[in-house]
């Protein structure tokens, strides 16, 4: 059994299931991942949640192995497609109105397996009518490739007034069009 410490939990690993356990007193932070975890299922880019223990502020899911943003842009095999698959997931969590926190630097909150993203740790998300994870994505974007914000700087005004489907579509297209 593996074992990894975090800020506010460790999380074991057993076979095909990763059991988070929660600090003693940190029953918010144990209630937010859950009830963010239990709305996300149908979406199928967070793990599989199996079951909760309130008492032992536990968590039990799906364990998804695979290789996070860090472990991929190290090795060099970040590709611009996985980018614009995460900016997707993104754009889901912009118009479901949950800010996640960690999108401007999330290389060890979003897992691929077989180039699909997985999105963990959703303990610090909250709801807010002016989600900013597009936004927040695109500055890692920017920081990990050649792209420059001058190229994109329109687009991602409009994007922010408008929040809409339309805007999000032509900010993405402008960036498939740089990074690839």
């Amino acid at each position: 059994m593996h074992a990894y410490r975090g800020k506010h939990s460790t999380v074991y690993v057993r076979g095909d299931r990763a059991i988070k356990v929660f600090k003693e007193g940190l029953s918010y932070n144990f209630w937010k991942e859950v009830s963010f975890l239990s709305y996300l299922q149908p979406w199928k880019f967070v793990p599989k949640l199996y079951s909760i223990d309130p008492e032992k502020l536990s968590v039990e899911m799906e364990y998804i192995k695979g290789k996070n943003l860090r472990e991929l842009r190290k090795s060099c095999k970040l590709e611009a497609d996985l980018l614009i698959s995460c900016l997707d997931v993104c754009r889901t969590l912009d118009k479901l109105l949950i800010q996640k926190e960690e999108m401007n630097n999330p290389e060890k909150h979003v897992i691929f397996v077989k180039n699909k993203p997985y999105f963990i740790d959703f303990e610090r998300a909250v709801i807010t009518s002016k989600p900013s994870n597009v936004t927040q994505f695109i500055s890692y974007i920017l920081k990990v490739t050649n792209l420059n914000f001058s190229d994109i700087v329109l687009e991602v005004r409009n994007y922010r007034m408008r929040f809409d489907d339309e805007s999000y579509s032509k900010l993405r297209e402008k960036i498939i069009d740089k990074i690839f």
